[in-house]
């Protein structure tokens, strides 16, 4: 995806899995926290650098955490997009422990992006999850997080409004919700989707609303052909031939 751009990426994985989290049981893993360290060494005594990071699924093992600090400590990068993956549906994914909280509150200090989903962003402002919202109560949610975290842009994905389903954020201070209409059932990868898309069109210049807006738009098309193919196994995820198609021939906003 990130590629797409024309942006050449670079992979440092918190661990290797048999099949993602949802829908095939529960997967075998193979931690590389103890390496981490070591890749890094490596990227040092190299002289390579990240001018850009993109950080999503860390796992529950606080070394991988401590590692990404440092990683995002020593490298001066232009932007630095946080995507929490620790909790949601108003608890911690099986496995988490609740120091994850604190662990994503450290790796705030180096993001200028974030997006986590309601139930991460009250964890991360010490706050009980809601059972509904509303524009009000979501705008206060944002200050209190931009305030706790120091983070400027920061959206709350997964949003249900009205039948909709989008991102809630404050854009000069106002309440703003880029949303598509919701589509029922289980689309595994439209987050890691959407998080890559964002981060994409940030790096091709596009405001942090135009990026929401297009990455919204473009996350909400994959999920229109996916389920356009009736006879494909919904645990495999989305599909997204269209949306490399799109970013390709993107010339910006």
């Amino acid at each position: 995806m990130i590629t797409a751009f024309g942006i050449q990426p670079s992979i440092l994985p918190s661990m290797i899995l048999s099949t993602h989290t949802g829908g095939f049981g529960k997967p075998a893993t193979l931690s590389v926290a103890k390496n981490l360290s070591k890749f890094q060494k490596h990227w040092h005594q190299a002289d390579v650098g990240f001018e850009n990071i993109l950080v999503g699924y860390l796992g529950s093992e606080t070394q991988v955490y401590e590692e990404i600090h440092l990683l995002l400590e020593q490298n001066v990068s232009k932007l630095v997009v946080l995507d929490p993956a620790f909790a949601d549906h108003g608890k911690l994914y099986s496995g988490m422990a609740q120091s994850v909280v604190d662990d994503y509150l450290l790796l705030c200090r180096h993001a200028q992006v974030l997006l986590p989903n309601l139930t991460e962003a009250c964890f991360l402002i010490g706050q009980t999850v809601p059972i509904t919202i509303d524009e009000q109560h979501l705008s206060i949610i944002l200050e209190k997080l931009s305030q706790k975290t120091g983070v400027a842009d920061v959206g709350i994905t997964g949003v249900e409004l009205n039948n909709q389903i989008g991102t809630a954020f404050l854009s000069d201070k106002s309440f703003t919700y880029v949303s598509s209409a919701k589509i029922s059932g289980n689309f595994f990868g439209t987050g890691d989707l959407f998080s890559s898309l964002v981060f994409g069109f940030l790096l091709s210049g596009d405001t942090f609303l135009m990026a929401l807006k297009l990455a919204n738009q473009w996350t909400s098309a994959a999920v229109t052909d996916t389920i356009k193919q009736f006879s494909r196994d919904s645990r495999i995820g989305i599909v997204i031939p269209s949306v490399l198609s799109k970013i390709l021939t993107y010339k910006g906003s």
